[in-house]
């Protein structure tokens, strides 16, 4: 294999240290950083997303951050197609691209394809539009509860834009979209890639995900919340994220500080659990011990050499 062909994918959970070694890989071996993260192509959404800093983002080359304002959207194969030509441009530029992130279907996406979902009858999108603005959205997503359990329990229910979607093809088709996204287009990976993640026992890394909400409070979360609410409202589909919903009803009064703090971790917890289980499933994925650098290091090396 040619250097200039294959990519690095330094993925895992939610708090595991990816961003750390990604960069330790981006500074040994030319690197640039390709992030593959759902929340962090909202831009003022810094703190909370654990966006990497502006010093680390001059230190090493840092793409598919700050894309969209809050109120805008970003899907999984806009995130394919963009990044598909980051990735031919890094090479031509004699780097190696280090995708780095912990959304799942981003990497999905640009590894294996999106599913193809069938077309939906414009009858059936137009009367589950009236049926929102008729009910609400917390109706339709008990609608999804009936139809499709396992999908409404993944999104809360102020989550307008993906219960709507979720509903009209499990409505349209009979089969959940959690289903259509199983199925890859590709059957093998459409890149050579090394992808390596921390296995961290999971009670450590529940630790370490507590600790890190807490840094992550003090560190002005809750200002950067405050001043979203100066320009966006509150029901906002990106405010309803991890942390940012909780800080919300934290401003309303709705939640005492230790609720908050507890809330979040849990939330985050779970997320975490969430992503473990998606990324076990993927073949490619080498699991090391934590703070094991050298050992990948060692391994990135033979596979660029290859």
């Amino acid at each position: 294999m040619k250097i200039s062909s294959g990519i690095v994918v330094v993925a895992g959970p939610t708090a595991s240290g990816k961003s750390d070694l990604a960069m330790r890989l981006a500074e040994e071996f030319d690197g640039e950083l390709i992030c593959s993260d759902s929340m962090q192509v909202y831009r003022k959404f810094d703190i909370g997303t654990s966006k990497p800093t502006l010093s680390e983002q001059k230190l090493v080359p840092h793409h598919q951050l700050d894309l969209i304002d809050p109120d805008g959207n970003y899907s999984a194969g806009k995130y394919e197609r963009d990044t598909s030509i980051i990735i031919q441009q890094i090479q031509q530029r004699g780097h190696l691209p280090i995708l780095v992130g912990g959304s799942g279907l981003y990497y999905r996406a640009l590894m294996y394809g999106i599913s193809n979902i069938p077309h939906i009858p414009k009858n059936i999108r137009q009367e589950l539009i009236c049926l929102q603005e008729k009910h609400g959205t917390s109706y339709c997503w008990e609608q999804l509860q009936k139809h499709d359990p396992q999908t409404a329990k993944r999104l809360h229910p102020n989550d307008t834009s993906r219960i709507m979607r979720s509903l009209e093809v499990v409505i349209a088709t009979g089969t959940s979209i959690a289903d259509f996204q199983k199925q890859q287009p590709f059957a093998e990976a459409r890149y050579p890639v090394l992808a390596v993640a921390y296995e961290w026992e999971r009670s450590v890394l529940y630790e370490r995900i507590n600790q890190r909400t807490l840094k992550m409070l003090k560190s002005g979360w809750i200002e950067e919340v405050e001043t979203l609410l100066e320009s966006y409202a509150p029901d906002l589909k990106s405010l309803q994220a991890i942390g940012y919903r909780e800080i919300i009803e934290h401003l309303q009064k709705k939640l005492k500080w230790e609720q908050l703090v507890r809330e979040i971790q849990q939330r985050t917890r779970q997320y975490a659990k969430r992503q473990m289980t998606w990324f076990r499933r993927e073949a490619k994925i080498e699991w090391h011990q934590p703070h094991d650098e050298d050992a990948i290091l060692d391994k990135v090396k033979v596979y660029l050499e290859k």
